[in-house]
């Protein structure tokens, strides 16, 4: 049975996994193309993305012309990632830290982003991290996520774990795979007025090699009143 990496082994599993390398390469995900030309329609300006990795996409945002704050637990995926801004003469400003936990002022961006992060979570942790995305974004702006779909293939081929929906991946990651109904619950309609909801086919270069994932896009526009 493989063990399941629980939240308090997060930061370590992380560390681990991006001390030799950047796992996930430096192309932009074909999600982040889509959402640059919604954040210029929109006049984004400030970008958050939460679990942003070695910075595939947040650097991809940076050359976009975006203010972007890229904020991850893994001090070395971020390492990388400052090392490929460098490179590129890219500014972008990189907090190592957990999204519930990171010192980032309430409303201090137009729109926030987490791919592939939600749906690593149980449920509690999913909750708290898009009411904090939530509160880190303006009135009136728009939060952007990616998350696995039942539809993906993992879904019917990983080891169950005891939560509905959740599955453990091969090197021992808790994966939730997200359903219509999981969808609706996570974006609540007097908190967040949603603009798309949809299954996409999210393309990435990982160094492994080309791969495609079936997850739900959701983009959502935050709602003074909640």
């Amino acid at each position: 049975m493989v063990r399941s990496v629980e939240p308090e082994d997060a930061a370590a599993f992380w560390e681990a996994r991006y001390e030799q390398g950047l796992l996930y390469g430096t192309e932009p995900t074909s999600v982040a193309r889509r959402l640059g030309s919604l954040f210029r329609r929109e006049k984004v300006v400030r970008l958050l993305e939460a679990g942003c990795g070695s910075g595939r996409d947040a650097l991809f945002y940076a050359r976009e012309g975006f203010a972007v704050t890229g904020l991850d637990l893994s001090a070395n995926a971020l390492r990388w990632a400052q090392e490929q801004a460098i490179r590129d003469g890219l500014s972008v400003t990189f907090v190592t830290g957990d999204l519930l936990a990171a010192d980032l002022p309430p409303g201090s961006f137009d729109a926030a982003v987490a791919v592939h992060l939600i749906h690593l979570q149980p449920e509690p942790v999913r909750r708290a991290m898009v009411n904090r995305l939530w509160s880190l974004t303006r009135d009136g702006g728009l939060i952007a996520l990616t998350n696995f779909s039942t539809e993906e293939a993992g879904f019917a081929t990983w080891e169950p774990h005891p939560e509905p929906n959740t599955r453990i991946d091969p090197k021992g990651k808790r994966m939730h795979f997200f359903d219509a109904e999981d969808i609706a619950a996570l974006l609540p309609p007097d908190c967040f007025h949603l603009l798309t909801c949809e299954v996409v086919d999210l393309a990435e270069v990982p160094d492994s090699g080309p791969v495609t994932h079936r997850e739900w896009l959701t983009i959502a526009r935050k709602v003074r009143a909640c």
